[in-house]
């Protein structure tokens, strides 16, 4: 998902870091249970958790609602941050 479509930069950074932030006060990395998929299993019922909340700080915060899709792959790229996924280096160009 290209983010642009739904969020510019700062709706874009806002949810990145309201997921990272309850990601952690949820404590959803430290889970230890398998992956149900079934929509019933802890980890399943925290992220249908925070996205209705996400949902409500987004709407207070920009006074408009946001697209589910962007919440969706905003709390997985929030899962990926926090794993310590390996960030690109910036482009620099050599003069």
């Amino acid at each position: 998902m290209d983010w642009r479509q739904w969020l510019d930069v700062k709706q874009y950074e806002f949810l990145l870091h309201w997921f990272m932030r309850r990601q952690r006060e949820l404590k959803l990395a430290e889970l230890n249970e398998p992956l149900a998929y079934d929509g019933f299993s802890l980890y399943d019922q925290l992220c249908q958790q925070m996205l209705k909340e996400a949902e409500i700080a987004y709407i207070e915060r920009f006074s408009q609602t946001v697209a589910p899709i962007a919440l969706t792959n905003m709390l997985h790229l929030a899962e990926l941050e926090l794993s310590g996924r390996p960030h690109k280096a910036p482009v620099r160009s050599v003069h």
